[in-house]
């Protein structure tokens, strides 16, 4: 089951097609600065995102990686 613990999904919508997609600004706060990581650790972050599930990837794992 998903989890989205930083409502970091969203939904855009091009025209008559709308595609889903997670927000990295939603992690940042707290002292977490997502915009001055590399883009090789923002595109793990974003899969971070995809795939949390509470168990095996946390809303911790996430902010380890982010922090």
């Amino acid at each position: 089951m998903a989890v989205d613990s930083f409502n970091a999904k969203d939904t855009l919508e091009v025209g008559d097609s709308s595609y889903e997609f997670y927000r990295l600004d939603a992690v940042s706060g707290d002292g977490l600065d997502v915009a001055s990581l590399p883009f090789s650790l923002k595109i793990l972050l974003e899969a971070l995102l995809r795939t949390e599930d509470g168990a095996d990837i946390t809303a911790d794992d996430i902010k380890a990686l982010a922090g």
